[in-house]
Order: C-alpha cells, then structure tokens, then sequence
C-alpha cells in the first residue's frame, strides 16, 4: 500500500509541474548553475516575457503550456533564489504532502485561491495574499474553488528550479530506454534525486486530502 501510494505521489508531482505539454529538449539562451559567482554582488539585468519559461542550458524546460514554468532561474540572482509561476485549474491537486531539509518557500497567490497546508493548518490565500513556508515543515497546496487560480512560488537557500529540471532528465533518459518511473530503475534514480535535494514525501496523507475537498489528480 505504502508503495502504491508512493507511485501516486510521484506521479502526481509530474502531472502538477510539468503538464502534458513538456518543453523536455530545445535550444536557445542557456545559463549554467555551475557559473553562478555568489561573492559578485552587482546582478545583470534580465527581462523575462510574459509566459515565456527560460531553460536550463541544455534546453530542458518545463511547463504545461499555459503559466506553469520557471521564471526567476538562481543564476540570474547569484544563487540567492529562483522562483516560477504555478497554474491550478479548478479543483485540481498540488503535490503531494513533502517537507524540504533545507528550502524555504514564499508563495503569493496572483488570481484565485490556494489552499495551503503547513502541518494540521490549512489557511486560504486569496489574490494578493503572500505566505512564507519555513523549511522541515510537512506543506501542500491545492486549488479547492471552481475558478482556476495563479500563484508565484519562490525558493530560498536552494536552485530548486534544478530539481525539476532534473527530474526532466530522468524522465527523459526512462523514455529512451522504453522505462517508466515506476520501474525499478525510475525508483532508484527518483530517490536519489529526493536525496539530493533533501525532499521528504508523506504520500499517505494525501488521498484524504482529495477527498475532502473534492479534488483531481
């Protein structure tokens, strides 16, 4: 059961941050984390477009075609934070429940309304409304409404775009070899990227969750 609801988990992660229309390979301008230079105090300058979602510098991006996707990458920042745009149609998930070891979290809530969970807390954040998410906290968030909803969610203390876009490697590299992330292999290498980035999933608190608010995967 514990593993079943574990594959759940992980797909809804995949379904909420990366959508059904992918960007997992191109080109274009890159930036690499490797060259962020966090003792230089003066930051460029960078304009990034509206619904535009800028890519790793191997081209992996991702997104579901309508807001959800990076925006702010850590090496436009020296490494001080990153942030993107996370779109919720209505009565629709958000990840499963997880903390983060070392990331902390500021979401702002653009148009709709979050609900957002920090242990036992569940507060609604309406447009305009911020909240702050303080790292080794059990959290999720889920659109409960009938209206689609937009929010901003910023990473402090770690490149966290980096996680996803990592997961779009492996996603990648299961796909080459006709493998999915259930396999043994996509277990293995999900849980070294979990590892990595100092992630705890709590599937098993998620499907009441679902249920009492009405909620799609």
């Amino acid at each position: 059961m514990q593993h079943s609801s574990r594959r759940i988990a992980l797909g809804q992660m995949a379904a909420l941050f990366f959508g059904s229309s992918i960007v997992m390979e191109g080109c274009g301008p890159s930036h690499s984390k490797d060259s962020i230079d966090k003792t230089e105090k003066s930051l460029k300058t960078v304009h990034i477009p509206s619904g535009s979602f800028p890519k790793a510098p191997d081209g992996v991006s991702f997104g579901d075609g309508v807001k959800t996707g990076a925006k702010v990458r850590s090496e436009y920042t020296n490494g001080q934070l990153c942030c993107q745009e996370i779109y919720l149609k209505a009565k629709q998930a958000g990840p499963p429940p997880h903390l983060h070891k070392e990331l902390d979290e500021v979401m702002r809530v653009v148009e709709g309304t979050v609900h957002v969970l920090v242990g036992d807390t569940v507060t609604a954040l309406k447009a305009g409304d911020w909240h702050v998410r303080p790292h080794g906290l059990v959290h999720t968030f889920w659109n409960a409404s009938d209206q689609p909803a937009l929010c901003i969610d910023l990473y402090l203390n770690q490149d966290f775009l980096s996680f996803f876009e990592e997961f779009m490697r492996i996603m990648n590299q299961l796909q080459k070899k006709g493998l999915t992330l259930e396999s043994n292999e996509g277990q293995k290498l999900n849980n070294a990227l979990l590892a990595k980035y100092g992630i705890e999933m709590f599937p098993e608190q998620f499907p009441p969750i679902i249920a009492k608010y009405g909620l799609t995967m």
